[in-house]
């Protein structure tokens, strides 16, 4: 069905792997130092690739950079298997332009039907997590912190995030509920930012302590729900009964999604880095059964959000 490359150090993964995955009627190559990556690359075209994070022989990152800069290998679906996952690899594997992200131990039946997925995806099965429904909140985001800061920031690539760590200093959450939707969004973003758009919004002489900024932070999610509500209302006959925003700007502090759901990311670049994280646990109310975040992929092309 597939045709795969694999990197994966462990002699035994190797053998299940290779049981299993030719049982799928998927091709596995596996790759071995003893042989260039290079060689292999020239020999054809992959489906998909399969890294593990901590593979001894090379860089998992110098190898997805193989097939990502290879234009006869920049459509094969990377894959990056990892048993310790945390925000700092999150955030290097969006950066390289990686969203499949797989938890070791393998389950093999999991790992197959997302390779699967990725070659074939079911373009309707993204359950609250609708493109029109995160245009809205793309939109507004980069419109409230262009109008209240006057700071320009871009949208990075989407991706999904395993755990409720916060990916930035300080961070704003709002719950959410309707009669059609339910959850929460949170904004988590810098010091360095919200102190920028405190002085453009206050003036140069504005005090910028740990309350003012906090403030800051609470005043820009207020501002991007109350935006997107009103899109909400005009764009898709939608509306929803949102909470004041909590404020969490301890070290290290733990975000509550009030939801089960998968939790997407989308990342904003200011000065070309992502400093600000706006995060969505959503759920259809109308739907049964929530979407696994194994069959959920996001990507951002052409400026535009597209879920498939």
């Amino acid at each position: 069905m597939a045709k795969l490359f694999i990197a994966e150090s462990s002699k035994k993964s190797i053998e299940n792997l290779s049981h299993f995955l030719s049982t799928e009627g998927h091709e596995a190559t596996f790759y071995e130092k003893s042989k260039p990556l290079n060689e292999i690359l020239s020999q054809g075209k992959f489906d998909v690739a399969v890294i593990d994070q901590n593979f001894k022989d090379m860089s998992y990152i110098e190898i997805a950079n193989a097939f990502l800069k290879n234009p006869i290998h920049s459509n094969t679906h990377i894959i990056i298997t990892t048993s310790t996952p945390n925000k700092e690899d999150l955030n290097k594997f969006s950066g390289l332009g990686i969203n499949y992200i797989f938890v070791k131990p393998y389950r093999y039946k999991l790992l197959s039907d997302k390779i699967k997925y990725a070659i074939n995806p079911n373009k309707g099965d993204y359950g609250a997590f609708e493109p029109d429904i995160l245009k809205i909140f793309l939109e507004s985001t980069i419109h409230i912190f262009d109008s209240i800061g006057n700071i320009s920031i871009a949208a990075g690539r989407p991706f999904l995030k395993t755990g409720n760590e916060s990916l930035s200093e300080i961070s704003a959450v709002i719950s959410l509920s309707s009669p059609q939707i339910k959850g929460s969004m949170s904004i988590n973003v810098t010091r360095k930012i919200l102190a920028s758009c405190l002085f453009k919004m206050l003036g140069p002489n504005a005090v910028a302590d740990e309350a003012a900024i906090s403030d800051m932070c609470g005043e820009l999610c207020n501002q991007i729900m109350g935006r997107a509500k009103q899109q909400f209302l005009k764009k898709k006959s939608m509306t929803f009964e949102i909470t004041v925003p909590t404020i969490l700007s301890e070290q290290y502090h733990i975000l509550d999604y009030k939801s089960s759901a998968p939790v997407l990311v989308i990342p904003f670049l200011y000065e070309k880095v992502a400093g600000i994280f706006v995060e969505f646990c959503l759920e259809i109310n109308d739907t049964p059964v929530t979407v696994e975040p194994e069959k959920l992929q996001v990507i951002v092309e052409e400026g535009e959000l597209i879920l498939f």
